[in-house]
């Protein structure tokens, strides 16, 4: 457990290289971009509230409210055709703040807001949004580059140890396979000894025989001088 806690440690104090840094760093510097050009449009609509009449003001709110819905559809088809999550992210936001702007004045109609309250509350509201989301952009950015860092310092870790083990596992074929070749030796020794036992058997038998055959014939030979001899007495 505090080898496993000192490598987390390890990983956590290492620094970010400089191009995963400045690819972070890009993400969070295009939502602190997009937090202020909202934040201004909201200043911006607070002065045409001022000093612009009501109804050609509800005209420039639609329009930007339309403009905001084909940019959130234009973003959400770009995230859907390359797989971008943070394009889908922009393109929900860009929905959002079209049906905020959209339905701003009928809100502030029916509950009988202060027009330039309700919009710098909105804009604290946004600003707050995006300061945390450029939050969450960095630790998943530092995240990802740090299980990435672990998985590939465990690969390099554990490549020596598979090494030896393959290792190991030679050696111990290349000692398996001579007592497998000695023991073949000794089957076929012992198999060619009892040939050799075998035929030296088959030898002593023909022997024998030939030498029973060789005695019979001396006894009848024997036998018939033996007669012969008798015959000539008398």
């Amino acid at each position: 457990m505090g080898t496993k806690k000192s490598a987390k440690a390890d990983f956590e104090d290492k620094k970010i290289p400089k191009e995963i840094s400045q690819e972070i760093f890009k993400k969070v510097f295009k939502n602190i971009v997009i937090a202020a050009m909202i934040i201004l449009y909201f200043f911006i609509l607070n002065i045409a509230h001022e000093k612009m009449q009501l109804q050609r003001l509800i005209g420039d709110i639609k329009i930007f409210s339309g403009t905001f819905l084909v940019l959130g559809i234009i973003f959400i088809e770009q995230a859907y055709k390359s797989g971008d999550g943070y394009r889908a992210v922009h393109g929900i936001e860009m929905l959002v703040l079209s049906g905020h702007t959209l339905s701003a004045m009928h809100i502030i109609s029916m509950f009988k807001y202060d027009f330039r309250v309700y919009m710098l509350t909105s804009s604290y509201i946004i600003a707050i949004y995006y300061v945390f989301k450029s939050i969450v952009i960095y630790t998943i950015g530092k995240k990802q580059y740090l299980d990435d860092f672990s998985d590939i310092s465990e690969i390099v870790k554990d490549e020596p140890l598979k090494k030896e083990a393959k290792k190991r596992r030679n050696i111990e074929t290349q000692n398996k396979k001579p007592k497998t070749q000695k023991y073949k030796k000794t089957t076929n020794n012992t198999k060619s000894n009892k040939s050799k036992t075998k035929g030296q058997a088959k030898k002593e038998q023909s022997t024998t025989k030939n030498n029973n055959k060789n005695k019979r014939k001396k006894m009848t030979g024997t036998r018939v001088k033996s007669a012969n001899k008798a015959k000539r007495m008398k």
